[in-house]
């Protein structure tokens, strides 16, 4: 079996989610004793060897839903989060609005990729559309570069990946402007394979179990979750409203 929890991939926290998953894992019946991280995330998402992985809520309800069993979601410590929801961030090269960065047909915008719920559904949801003119970089903290280089001028970002950046890269995170924010969403979904999902009970159990370890509060800190949060496919369905359906 396989655990992928490789959504924030940030060199700085990986010892504590290897403690995290361990804290998880002791309470799972011959669970792996390590996270795999030799993955990509698609292939992580679609083995059927998927014990726990974290995907995000976009691909889940548009390609995922009759691949994975959602186990639940953490609850997240950042601004505007709450019981496992949270909202993007928008960061500006300049500090200004977002209609007049609208109205200007120069404005390039930076999207980390076009499954990415938060920076890229989040933003059409904010803009009010689709952009114009978008760069996209592939990742979250390629588009923040991106626009405290002034290569971009705006990006929707992770509330979770704009706050790690801001403890490796001060100086990128200290040029950014906060502009606005997305709706509020569900968390990264934690899933299973359905091909495991007669575990999935037992897998919630233990996540909820190390939530309240004390052993675990300066690992959770560190990742800034502050629980865990069962849910459901159903919880994420609403995501689809969040943009027109493509013209055909």
């Amino acid at each position: 079996m396989i655990a992928h929890l490789g959504m924030y991939p940030f060199a700085h926290l990986n010892d504590a989610y290897d403690e995290l998953w361990a804290a998880v894992a002791a309470r799972i019946d011959e669970a792996p004793t390590a996270l795999d991280r030799s993955l990509d995330l698609h292939s992580a998402w679609h083995s059927p060897e998927l014990l726990v992985g974290q995907t995000c809520g976009w691909p889940l309800v548009t390609q995922l839903e009759h691949v994975v069993e959602v186990i639940g979601a953490f609850d997240v410590n950042v601004p505007f989060a709450s019981n496992g929801s949270y909202r993007s961030v928008l960061v500006a090269s300049k500090p200004i609005g977002i209609e007049e960065l609208r109205r200007n047909s120069a404005t390039v915008v930076a999207v980390n990729g076009y499954e990415s719920l938060s920076g890229w559904v989040s933003l059409q949801w904010a803009w009010g559309g689709r952009p114009a003119t978008l760069l996209e970089t592939g990742g979250h903290v390629l588009s923040m570069r991106a626009v405290a280089s002034g290569e971009a001028h705006v990006a929707s970002i992770d509330a979770m990946s704009f706050e790690f950046l801001a403890q490796v890269e001060p100086t990128t995170v200290s040029r950014l402007h906060i502009i606005g924010h997305g709706p509020s969403v569900g968390t990264l979904p934690l899933v299973m394979s359905k091909a495991l999902a007669a575990r999935r009970a037992e897998v919630r159990q233990a996540f909820a179990e190390a939530m309240l370890d004390p052993a675990l509060s300066a690992v959770l800190a560190r990742l800034r979750i502050n629980g865990f949060v069962p849910c459901e496919l159903s919880d994420y369905e609403p995501l689809r409203s969040l943009v027109p359906p493509p013209a055909h």
